[in-house]
């Protein structure tokens, strides 16, 4: 099937042969390119492509003093694919798609405020395009340009008149402007947000309200209760709790209906109600950015973070912590270290402090002698309050194959200390690794490496420490013993690991007299 380049220098080429760069200056001269997507890269490409089809031929000649070039004619079989390709572009019945529509599609996860600011940019834009399109169409009128050229800058500046009206439509609806959706309010309509639970994770969706610094109210509700929670800027600042008010059972269903209460009673409850709606499982939520909390409203002095952590606590049922802690086989590292206002626990920290990239989730609880469901309950809300992340599979590989492949050449050195209990040989590697956020403590790595790293970078810090390693226990048993030692324990790697060794190149630890 012909592409639109190929229908384009088909078509050119039923004039007469042309070469490459002949093909390129009647394109700008014609203004093709400032209609239609086209580079001199493309065009080469599309004339080799035609040409191996035997669609063009090829003619290579050369005048005096100049370059070979090479000039391209339509073949027989070129021309019917020609009018083939036309048949198919003109009677197309293909749908035309905008990329912007995307913006669209998710312009109620952005504030209100800056959606519209960004909205007027580009009807802005738009504008000035329509105006110039419309400039550059008069004066192709004037200057006789062919009818076919100026349908084609006809409908360029149609195309961006509709446009600019289309978009001026959908910012006057998001300003609450327009008269024939005058039933709803300012923010409302286009800019709600709104979903069921059992397809949208609590904790994400008061993390992108956070993010975005969103103001409005967040309203949730099962059919019994009905809860809000007011933001501005982002932060959460008051909420509500309501539940449906009972009723004879011969007088209609109520309104949701909360008793009177002063804050100093009413925060803390209902500051577990909210917390409440992190372990819902069903339950329809709306966000409305056009309304900012009512006169019931009980104030909230909480910031983000403690509010997801605090309400990522009450979860406890597997099926909400199996979607950020899978199985016992979880690795996680840390993402943010957690700021001095983040009311922590002991436990949480006990466990935050022993995520390395390396340990699972059975290998930490077993740490801490805790339950296996203590400890996911626990990663599941650090990771709900973004502390930590699924470990990057390959980092963890790495980290792995680092841990241990340097413990092991430790203690391949244990046949050759005297006394065997001397650790000078750590300590040196230590003293020359200060730099380095990795340590020896009594034969084991102290990892302490920045998980915003790369692969590469950890890599080349991994290989920096074993290299040191590598020339003290040469430097301490000799060359012959530290050689016999590294193979050995190349050998004892699972495959897995002996691939890690490869790809990064770690054979590079014993100097360029041993590199691959």
């Amino acid at each position: 099937m012909a592409t639109k380049i190929d229908l384009l220098l088909l078509g050119l080429l039923t004039d007469k042969p042309m070469h490459g760069y002949e093909i390129n200056q009647t394109i700008k001269r014609e203004g093709i390119d400032g209609w239609f997507n086209i580079s001199t890269a493309a065009i080469y490409y599309s004339l080799n492509k035609l040409r191996s089809q035997g669609l063009v031929a090829e003619t290579k000649y050369q005048e005096a003093g100049a370059p070979t070039r090479s000039v391209f004619r339509l073949t027989k079989t070129g021309r019917e694919a020609f009018f083939e390709a036309m048949d198919e572009n003109l009677g197309s019945q293909e749908r035309t798609f905008s990329d912007y529509d995307l913006g669209i599609f998710l312009l109620n996860k952005v504030p209100r405020d800056r959606a519209l600011s960004l909205l007027e940019k580009r009807l802005e834009f738009l504008k000035e395009w329509a105006a110039s399109s419309q400039a550059t169409l008069l004066t192709a009128q004037q200057r006789g340009d062919s009818p076919l050229h100026l349908a084609i800058l006809e409908h360029a500046a149609s195309c961006a008149r509709v446009e600019a009206d289309w978009l001026t439509g959908i910012i006057q609806r998001i300003s609450g402007e327009d008269e024939a959706d005058a039933s709803l309010s300012a923010g409302r309509g286009l800019m709600l947000l709104s979903g069921d639970l059992r397809n949208f994770h609590f904790p994400d969706l008061i993390r992108l309200l956070a993010s975005g610094r969103h103001t409005g109210t967040l309203s949730v509700s099962d059919g019994q209760a009905l809860r809000t929670v007011t933001f501005q800027g982002g932060r959460p600042v008051c909420a509500t709790s309501k539940w449906m008010r009972e009723v004879p059972h011969h007088e209609s269903q109520g309104d949701f209906v909360s008793p009177p209460s002063d804050v100093a009673v009413a925060q803390p409850r209902i500051l577990n109600d909210i917390y409440d709606l992190f372990r819902w499982e069903e339950g329809e939520f709306s966000f409305d950015q056009g309304t900012c909390g009512s006169a019931e409203c009980i104030p909230l002095n909480l910031d983000i973070d403690n509010f997801i952590l605090g309400g990522s606590r009450w979860v406890d049922n597997w099926d909400a912590i199996q979607r950020l802690v899978p199985s016992t086989e979880t690795i996680f590292e840390v993402q943010t270290q957690p700021a001095d206002s983040l009311q922590l626990t002991d436990v949480e920290r006990q466990v935050l402090a022993s995520v390395d990239g390396i340990k699972d989730v059975a290998a930490i609880a077993m740490r801490n002698d805790l339950t296996v469901f203590e400890t996911s309950k626990i990663l599941y809300c650090l990771t709900a309050g973004s502390l930590l992340r699924s470990g990057d599979q390959e980092k963890i590989r790495l980290r792995r194959f680092f841990r241990e492949f340097a413990e092991l050449m430790c203690r391949s050195t244990l046949p050759w200390r005297d006394p065997p209990d001397n650790r000078g040989c750590e300590i040196q590697v230590n003293q020359q690794c200060a730099h380095l956020p990795i340590r020896f403590e009594t034969g084991r790595i102290q990892d302490e490496t920045d998980p915003a790293l790369t692969t590469e970078e950890l890599a080349d810090l991994y290989r920096t420490f074993l290299s040191t390693q590598y020339a003290v226990i040469k430097g301490w048993f000799g060359e012959e013993r530290v050689r016999r030692a590294f193979e050995r324990v190349l050998r004892q790697l699972s495959p897995g690991l002996q691939e890690v060794f490869g790809k990064y190149h770690f054979n590079k630890v014993r100097g360029s007299n041993h590199s691959t």
